[in-house]
């Protein structure tokens, strides 16, 4: 991320230069203005999420590790299939 931060930035000063150098016959002078906006918004952009990302690594390190599942096998839940209760009918116990 800090190669693509610095590229963003030297092309958006050499973006805006061309821009305002009004050299009228070529038409990437028309672009420079706003390419060079353009990237360095992405320049600005990838600047908070350095910072971001460095906060979030920290954070995870400093975290609490999660423990593994139990490996003991769970007991099946039992099913009454007591069959002299009234309150369960055929349809019950299937």
């Amino acid at each position: 991320m800090l190669k693509w931060k610095y590229v963003f930035l030297s092309l958006s000063v050499l973006e805006f230069a061309i821009g305002f150098s009004h050299a009228r016959p070529v038409v990437l002078v028309d672009l420079g203005l706003p390419l060079g906006a353009i990237l360095f918004i992405l320049f600005l952009i990838s600047q908070l999420l350095e910072k971001e990302s460095a906060l979030y690594d920290e954070q995870n390190r400093t975290a609490v590790p999660v423990r593994p599942p139990s490996t003991q096998p769970t007991r099946p839940i039992s099913r009454p299939t007591d069959n002299t209760n009234p309150a369960f009918s055929a349809a019950h116990l299937r």
